[in-house]
């Protein structure tokens, strides 16, 4: 299959799971913005990306930094409730930040791993009507 093709696929792919991740993020996402935020990334992801590794550094990038957020979020509706907040708000808050912090270090971590395996792998090519060697045969010269 057309390498383009796979690149496109997995862009859309990436930028499904960064609009997942926004939606746990913020609790609802309209179905219109979450549609337009998931057009956006995919282009963005497909334009700017030039290879697949790169579409998931990106990707595993992005959902780490939502997983750090998501604690501060937690924080930020618990001031809401006053100087004093019930017990089960302050273990909601301690839960976020425990598995809010593991997991955007994870991701951020996975992203990284990623970007050191891609390091050497060259971008896309532009057009796939091009031979895959550029190397010559010898022709063998045979007695008879």
């Amino acid at each position: 299959m057309d390498k383009t093709l796979w690149l496109n696929l997995n862009a859309v792919l990436g930028s499904l799971v960064v609009t997942i991740g926004l939606w746990m993020l913020l609790g609802t996402l309209a179905l219109p913005l979450g549609v337009v935020i998931a057009l956006g990334v995919a282009g963005l992801l497909a334009w700017k990306c030039p290879s697949i590794g790169h579409v998931w550094i990106v990707t595993t990038l992005i959902l780490g930094i939502e997983s750090l957020a998501w604690p501060v979020i937690q924080m930020v509706d618990l001031q809401k409730l006053g100087p004093e907040p019930p017990l089960e708000d302050l273990q909601r808050i301690f839960t976020a930040v425990m598995f809010g912090l593991f997991s955007g270090v994870f991701w951020m971590t996975f992203a990284y791993g990623i970007y050191k395996r891609t390091k050497g792998e060259p971008p896309l090519p532009e057009s796939t009507n091009q031979p895959a060697t550029g190397k010559k045969r010898k022709k063998s010269k045979r007695k008879q």
